[in-house]
Order: C-alpha cells, then sequence, then structure tokens
C-alpha cells in the first residue's frame, strides 16, 4: 500500500473512569504498523482525573472532554469529531494487536468492505492469561446478533467500518447503555451489509472487576429496550418470514435463556429476583420457543430443572473445593 492509498483511520477510545487501562489502550494504537491513523480520547466525565495518564499523549491524542452521556454517546462524539474514511473503536480497557489495523484495512480494501470484522482474544487482568472464544466466519449475522446463546460474533473493537455506514443508518442509539453496539450492527446485518470476515486475532478484550457487563441488571434491562427497538425497527414480518417466529417470542425465547445462564452461573438470589421481577413487568414471559439448538430437546421445564442443576453442581464444586483448601 504506497502513499497514495492510505485511507486514514479514526480510533475512537471512549474513556469513563479507567484511567489505569487507557495508557495501554493508547500505546497499542501508537505502535501499530499502520501511519495514518488519528487518535481521538473522548473523556465523557470521569471523576478519577484521568488526565496525569492522558497528559503524556497530549501531542498524539486529540481529546475531547464532555459530560458523562454513556458510551454510546462518547463514541458518537468521536464519530462526529473525526475525519478517517474508516472507523475504528477502541474501549479504554482494552487493546489491539499491533498489525491489527495495517492489516485489517488492507483485508478491507481488498474485499471492497464496508465493515470487516477479526477475532477477539480474552485477557484476563489477574492471571494475564489470554483465551481466545472462536467465532470464525459467519453465515447468518443478524441470528448470531440477534440471539444471545450464540457466541457474540463481532466485539466493538474487532470492526473496521467505513465511516459512511453510520452516515446512511445513524449513529449509536444513546437511548441505550448497553446494547447499542448490537442495536446498530443488528440493523446493518437486517439491511444485508455483508460483514467480511478477517481470520485473525486482532485484539484484547481485558476482563476484570470493573467490566460493564458484572452489573448484569442493567445489562438485562437494556436487552430488553434492545429488543423492543428492534422490532419497531424491522417489524414482525422481518423475523417471520426469515425464521418463523414474531419479535416478541424472539425477545421472550432470548430472555428466557439469558435469565437461566444467569441462574446457572450462580447469581445471587436477591438478583436473580431483581431479574425476574423486571421480566415480569415488563410483560416478558418465559418461553423455549425458539431455543438454542444445542438444548433443543429439551421442553421449557426441562429446560429450568438442567440449568438449576447446573447451578447446584457449581455451588457444590466451590463448597468441596473451599473445604478441601
Amino acid at each position: 500500500m504506497n502513499g497514495k492509498n492510505r485511507p486514514k483511520v479514526s480510533v475512537i477510545i471512549p474513556l469513563y473512569n479507567q484511567k489505569q487501562y487507557v495508557g495501554e489502550a493508547i500505546e497499542s494504537i501508537l505502535n501499530q504498523t499502520y501511519p495514518n491513523i488519528e487518535i481521538i480520547v473522548v473523556n465523557d466525565g470521569s471523576t478519577d482525573n484521568p488526565f496525569s495518564v492522558l497528559e503524556k499523549y497530549k501531542k498524539n491524542i486529540i481529546l475531547i472532554n464532555q459530560e458523562n452521556k454513556g458510551l454510546a454517546g462518547a463514541r458518537n462524539t468521536g464519530i462526529r469529531n473525526s475525519t478517517g474514511e474508516y472507523l475504528e473503536f477502541l474501549d479504554a480497557d482494552d487493546f489491539l494487536h499491533r498489525e491489527k489495523i495495517r492489516l485489517q484495512l488492507e483485508f478491507s480494501l481488498l474485499e471492497d468492505a464496508e465493515v470487516s470484522y477479526c477475532e477477539i482474544a480474552q485477557y484476563n487482568n489477574d492471571s494475564r492469561h489470554t483465551h481466545l472464544r472462536y467465532v470464525g466466519e459467519v453465515k447468518d449475522m443478524f441470528s448470531n446478533l440477534c440471539n444471545f446463546w450464540q457466541t457474540y460474533p463481532a466485539p466493538i473493537h474487532s470492526l473496521l467500518i467505513r465511516r459512511g455506514l453510520f452516515s446512511k443508518f445513524g449513529l449509536f442509539d444513546e437511548e441505550l447503555t448497553a446494547c447499542e453496539d448490537r442495536y446498530f450492527l443488528s440493523k446493518l446485518a437486517a439491511a444485508e451489509v455483508d460483514f467480511k470476515y478477517f481470520p485473525f486475532i486482532g485484539g484484547f478484550r481485558r476482563l476484570h472487576e470493573g467490566n460493564m457487563n458484572k452489573n448484569r441488571l442493567h445489562i438485562v434491562e437494556n436487552t430488553i429496550r434492545y429488543y423492543k427497538k428492534l422490532n419497531r425497527e424491522l417489524g414482525d414480518h422481518f423475523v417471520i418470514k426469515r425464521y418463523g417466529y414474531t419479535g416478541y417470542q424472539m425477545m421472550c425465547a432470548n430472555l428466557t435463556y439469558v435469565y437461566l445462564g444467569e441462574v446457572a452461573h450462580g447469581m445471587r438470589r436477591k438478583e436473580l429476583k431483581r431479574i425476574r421481577k423486571l421480566l415480569r413487568e415488563e410483560g416478558i414471559k418465559f418461553d423455549a420457543e425458539p431455543i438454542p439448538s444445542h438444548i433443543k430437546k429439551f421442553k421449557l421445564e426441562r429446560m429450568f430443572l438442567a440449568f438449576y442443576l447446573r447451578r447446584w453442581l457449581r455451588h457444590f464444586i466451590f463448597i468441596k473445593r473451599w473445604i478441601m483448601y
């Protein structure tokens, strides 16, 4: 790729109370082997005084300070202030492989891809170990985005997106304080935008106690909003024609699975009751149709039994280990 064929890539880093990690995120961009990059850090009302860290990078970044608007609002500010032909999003606690942008951009240009995605490895901040939840090439991107029993195929920093898609489909929905990327990508997939798979481990998602998805009630609240917005956007005809179920049925089945997942993973009873109360207030019934293929042999009652049994085994193993040590 010669100098004339080097499109600018804007890397947008929303920052809210992650000053202990943001330096590593910025360094992973500064160390990229691709030269034509602008780095936009949107400080979204952080209260942990990140400027002591950001001062080191003031010549390398565009820093925008704003009142707290949430993740979607911070990303949107970054988009509005960016000048790149392609956009790369990176959360402040994550980081990229140094070859990610160069190689994925070359791939995107070769494939004429409006959006491409790669593999993202999980990085445990305590143990410093990494592991890969392999995604591979996804044939039905909408299904993988819409159904929570499938591996999430496109973490935000796996993507390289041509900025024109935001002009066509709008920015991230700021009413969503989680699932905002899932909603935007679901709209693209429903419109049959082709997601090109780049087989490369391009980045790392840091697992730590401050991860946003630790607040499970918050995630479930926004999951409900995600389905309601998507169902309004697409209408039942779209979902019925493609999968044979209404949007409401899809929502109920997925939230049943989400709830049972929390049961199996040992969520405290008090928190489970809060989620169950929320589902009841939102008129969401426990349902098993459609259900994930790996448990489709179960009826709804058997699903509940199976997941509660997993919960019991999880507690039993934990107690056994505690006694042994």
